[in-house]
């Protein structure tokens, strides 16, 4: 019999009680077709709905190395550390206009040939051959609706006098979130425990730096400048942090006396790599150029473009061929730099 029935499936108990039934109450007749057996069946599996749905986990769960969702919340708020919540981003368009007029409140400027679009939070008049501010808030939270200058526009109506809406490179004034995911907030958690420690251990600075809203990661690196020189290195949600974000990384630091020693909060420097990827097979260039996006975002500052890293990425889409003609080969990120990525993916016909 089982020492315990944690993580066991249902045949599993139900045997130990059949077993505990026979042994504490001396009857041994059990059989599938009996009215006793019948009984045990329906206890085993209202013991097995338990287990399955209350004791399991709240077990799994009760360290933080296992700890996923809510009850890892509850983790990090026994020691302050709070989950960051989505959001949504928000700035100001740029209008340019051939005529008087005005744009309404509530209309929608799209971004071409995607599903992101922004709310007009105000209605704004202007006046003939100007440029003006439109003020707008994504439709959802997330960091997809951080983007960047040159991004085709359109509204959703037809507004007299006005000619075109274009993104300047500074149009945010708040950046567009995703709710921090476990692995991230754990490492966080974590951190303000090693923080609790005395000094300035690299996981105090990371921690301070890291919970900013905006940051996506800081890398803490000592350097040769003298006693407790240290640069963070911080990455945003967006990729390249403002300087605003240094900025507010830096008073954080400063706000729990960490800036005393030679400390410089810095972007990271940037390595350009160009991914042209070809393929055949039943996808979209657009789907195939978003993983390769996405790979090289999570890589981090310090990262390393793995090529047989990125092939296991379109496994799941089932290609009939897919070739990743650029990079020839790996490239590693120095400490202090981030990979950033012009990726083309074409469909080749077979």
């Amino acid at each position: 019999m089982q020492d315990t029935w944690i993580d066991k499936t249902d045949t599993v108990i139900r045997d130990d009680i059949v077993s505990i039934a026979k042994t504490n109450t001396g009857l041994t007749n059990f059989k599938s077709t009996g009215i006793l057996r019948g009984f045990l069946e329906v206890i085993a599996q209202v013991v097995f709905f338990i287990y399955k749905t209350a004791i399991n986990p709240i077990y799994s769960n009760a360290t933080l190395d296992k700890a996923t969702g809510v009850f890892l919340s509850f983790w990090g708020l026994a020691l302050g550390v709070v989950r960051k919540s989505d959001n949504r981003a928000a700035g100001n368009f740029t209008g340019h206009s051939y005529g008087e007029g005005n744009v309404p409140q509530g209309a929608w400027i799209y971004v071409d040939g995607t599903e992101l679009r922004y709310k007009v939070m105000a209605k704004t008049n202007f006046t003939a051959n100007s440029d003006f501010s439109i003020p707008v808030q994504a439709e959802f939270s997330g960091s997809d609706y951080n983007i960047g200058s040159g991004m085709p526009l359109r509204c959703n109506r037809v507004v007299a006098g006005l000619d075109s809406v274009t993104v300047a490179d500074n149009w945010q004034s708040t950046l567009g979130e995703n709710t921090e995911e476990d692995e991230s907030y754990r490492e966080r958690i974590k951190n303000r425990w090693r923080s609790q420690t005395m000094g300035d251990t690299k996981e105090t600075y990371r921690y301070y730096a890291e919970a900013v809203a905006g940051v996506r990661a800081a890398k803490i690196i000592r350097t040769p400048r003298g006693p407790g020189s240290t640069d963070v290195v911080i990455a945003s949600v967006t990729g390249l942090p403002t300087q605003d974000l240094l900025n507010a990384v830096e008073q954080n630091l400063y706000d729990h006396e960490l800036m005393g020693f030679d400390v410089q909060v810095k972007a990271p420097t940037v390595v350009n790599v160009d991914v042209q990827i070809e393929f055949t097979g039943d996808a979209d260039e657009a789907d195939v150029a978003l993983i390769a996006e996405q790979y090289v975002h999570d890589l981090g500052i310090g990262g390393r473009f793995a090529i047989k890293d990125l092939y296991a990425l379109y496994e799941p889409l089932g290609l009939d061929t897919v070739e990743i003609i650029s990079p020839a080969r790996d490239v590693q990120a120095e400490e202090a730099s981030v990979i950033i990525a012009t990726v083309e993916a074409t469909k080749v016909e077979g």
